[in-house]
């Protein structure tokens, strides 16, 4: 279905690209990528930076997940943005292996119309890097974090200044790749916007949803509902999976597609507030509510690489060790600490499992033994105080949390210490936990009729009393 707006100041009518009932057809994963947080390596040099992108797009491809929503912020103002945005695209473009890219302009803090009209017009309608951005309907993608103050109005006038040229983008930036270094075209460009509004707080009721979305559905080309803060499944207050499941009732009622959320945990190091994730088992939870429920179009992964959250899934083994891995600056964390971050490897090897049943429609085959584990490295009753921890939602406890994908049952020895416990998993993919004891690192054994299939120990020892305060999950696994 197509509605048209008439715009007096400019006299001409804009075609708004509002989705079909089909949508884009093929059902798509991408993970939130913070171009704040550039890359993995101390080399700074352009060739350097664009092969460290090149590997992170073949890591995320190996997950299944099929591109980046690329989170831009000050954009004009911090033209650094601009130049990491631009390795990025050059990275994809130079593998050119369907991997996409699309922008998610970043409006808590300071970006205009002018900034995400020339963020857009320089990549998505730059010749070289059109064919790696992300289109549906052939209409390249945008998505936002917040921007709903912003009002109607300004996103109205964000599309008609693209679809007609209007208020050209003039702005040249001599530190970028020549690729994208000149003024952009200002060509005509039909958008498709998709973006995370906040419509009624963070977990909103379907009343709330409706609401919002009955306020801009003249202008959107679908939702994407930004569903981190909460405890995924619990049923109460605090439960974002009722919240999605509104979104996804409103949108496919409106004839909008639904882009879900799924994460890893939410420990907002700068925010002072965790929520209990349990595990991978609140990560499940978030793709099953996708898979049996909620039937988004698309699911968006929070997040690739924002370590200052908690939430990457980035198999990046310690971010303090690369100085241009993390924009941590006034957050209050522990910089060029060793191990205060931990691995989220496993978190994302695990996905792989999901994205494919998303994608599919079908729980994939369990081919090997593959036993992950998560823990925190500090027990919860201890407060440090740096970062502030003051606000713990969910059933926060001393356990260690187990997923084991088995081809068939089998026992789990986990050891810490002198202490030893054991859990029996039936065949398939099951979640268990186990009590933690500090001052030791955690020790696996899977057996089965008696025999040893494989053994494993965790990255990371657990501290009675840390000098800082680390709510970061250290993840593993091993597998046969």
């Amino acid at each position: 279905m197509r509605r048209y707006f008439r715009f007096p100041a400019l006299a001409i009518a804009l075609l708004l690209a509002a989705a079909s009932p089909a949508y884009c057809a093929k059902r798509m994963v991408f993970a939130h990528y913070m171009l704040a947080n550039q890359d993995y390596q101390g080399d700074s040099s352009q060739k350097a930076k664009i092969a460290s992108y090149e590997r992170e797009i073949l890591q995320a491809r190996a997950l299944g997940i099929d591109g980046f929503a690329l989170n831009a912020g000050g954009w004009l103002h911090q033209p650094w943005y601009i130049e990491y945005a631009a390795q990025m695209f050059e990275a994809a473009a130079r593998l050119d292996d369907g991997f996409k890219l699309m922008f998610s302009a970043d409006m808590c803090c300071g970006n205009s119309a002018a900034d995400v009209v020339d963020m857009m017009r320089r990549f998505a309608g730059n010749p070289r890097y059109a064919r790696v951005y992300f289109r549906c309907h052939g209409e390249p993608v945008l998505t936002t974090f917040a921007g709903s103050s912003k009002g109607v109005a300004f996103w109205r006038q964000v599309r008609a200044d693209l679809a007609t040229g209007a208020h050209p983008s003039t702005s040249v930036e001599p530190r970028v790749l020549a690729q994208a270094r000149a003024a952009p075209s200002n060509a005509p460009m039909r958008i498709f916007l998709v973006p995370a509004f906040f419509w009624g707080g963070e977990r909103p009721g379907r009343a709330a949803v409706q609401r919002g979305f009955g306020e801009w559905r003249s202008v959107i080309d679908g939702a994407f509902y930004w569903g981190i803060a909460g405890v995924p499944g619990s049923g109460g207050p605090l439960d974002q999976l009722r919240s999605s499941q509104a979104y996804a009732s409103v949108l496919h009622a409106g004839r909008r597609l639904y882009m879900a959320p799924v994460t890893l945990q939410f420990w907002g190091a700068n925010a002072n507030r965790y929520y209990e994730y349990s595990g991978a088992e609140g990560m499940r939870r978030m793709w099953m509510d996708a898979i049996e429920k909620t039937h988004p179009g698309w699911v968006e992964i929070i997040t690739w690489n924002d370590f200052i959250e908690g939430t990457y899934i980035s198999p990046i083994d310690d971010p303090n060790r690369y100085p241009n891995a993390n924009y941590l600056t006034q957050s209050g964390i522990p910089l060029g600490t060793p191990h205060y971050f931990h691995s989220h490897q496993a978190a994302g090897d695990l996905m792989r499992f999901f994205i494919e049943w998303y994608k599919t429609g079908h729980k994939p085959p369990i081919t090997h033994d593959t036993v992950y584990w998560f823990y925190r490295t500090q027990t919860f009753h201890h407060d440090a105080g740096a970062p502030p921890v003051a606000h713990r939602y969910g059933p926060v406890a001393d356990r260690i949390y187990i997923t084991a994908n088995l081809i068939a049952p089998a026992r789990l020895v986990v050891r810490l210490g002198a202490h030893s416990w054991t859990v029996r998993f039936r065949a398939g993919s099951t979640d268990a936990s186990v009590p933690f004891i500090p001052g030791v690192t955690p020790e696996f054994t899977l057996m089965r009729h008696g025999r040893v299939l494989v053994t494993d120990k965790g990255r990371d020892a657990i501290q009675e009393a840390p000098r800082w305060n680390d709510y970061y999950d250290s993840s593993g696994e091993m597998s046969r």
